[in-house]
């Protein structure tokens, strides 16, 4: 009886975590972003202030990743003291965050984001805050990491 309890928890733990992963139970596992892939806009509430990447290189945990960060504005408005950081959420044991990026101006409201390294699967936040006429302005756009 104690075995079946134990192999009967084992289980739940382990779908547990992989639901936790982003693991998908489907025939389609989430993959990480390809070179050229766009994630998702990623707006404020009132969908004035909208952030989107696009990824220049191919993402996963063993190679540098880099990627362009576009802000779209009211009136395309120039956004101020730009930071960009790359954080995973590791529940109840806090963080992860990566070394500090390299961002480049490409264009109105556009860097390039370089020396991102994406450490270890799973969900990771990149993290761009900015002013905006003063206010300060927080996005945080998920990317996933399979391998």
């Amino acid at each position: 009886m104690k075995v079946l309890i134990a192999l009967v928890l084992t289980s739940l733990l382990a779908v547990t975590a992989m639901a936790h992963e982003g693991h998908d139970h489907g025939n389609n596992p989430p993959q990480s972003p390809r070179a050229g892939d766009k994630t998702a806009l990623i707006c404020n509430t009132d969908k004035s202030i909208c952030t989107q990447l696009q990824f220049l290189v191919d993402i996963n945990s063993s190679a540098e990743g880099a990627f362009f960060a576009t802000i779209k504005t009211p009136d395309n408005k120039a956004i101020n003291n730009l930071k960009v950081d790359l954080w995973m959420s590791m529940g109840n044991h806090g963080g992860h965050g990566s070394a500090p990026v390299e961002i480049a101006e490409t264009g109105h409201n556009q860097v390039k984001v370089s020396n991102a390294w994406f450490v270890m699967p799973g969900t990771w936040s990149v993290r761009l805050e900015f002013d905006l006429e003063g206010i300060h302005q927080h996005f945080e756009v998920p990317v996933y990491v399979a391998e």
